[in-house]
């Protein structure tokens, strides 16, 4: 199998659930680094918004987010097939 290695602004969507608990993902905040569409979204939208909630949703790194109550993470990345990997991290391991 081969391993194809991409940055996080090369990928079409990355999703995160910031309180997993190990049975249902849960999108928390949800990223798509790669889109060329915001424009096409903003006028479908018909909303005014800031142009920094813009760059959050094409952004590579999340809003910060309290420990929830089972102290984990998990990040979905979806590739351009979309291939899905979950990736989960306990955050009372990264502490220590």
């Amino acid at each position: 199998m081969e391993v194809d290695h991409r940055r996080g602004d090369d990928v079409p969507a990355w999703l995160l659930d910031t309180d997993y608990n190990d049975l249902c993902f849960h999108v928390c905040q949800a990223f798509f680094p790669r889109t060329g569409a915001w424009e096409n979204i903003k006028r479908a939208l018909k909303g005014t918004y800031e142009e920094t909630v813009w760059d959050h949703l094409a952004g590579t790194k999340s809003a910060p987010f309290p420990a929830g109550e089972y102290g984990k993470i998990a990040v979905k990345v979806i590739d351009d097939r979309g291939n899905e990997l979950l990736v989960v991290k306990d955050l009372k391991e990264a502490e220590g």
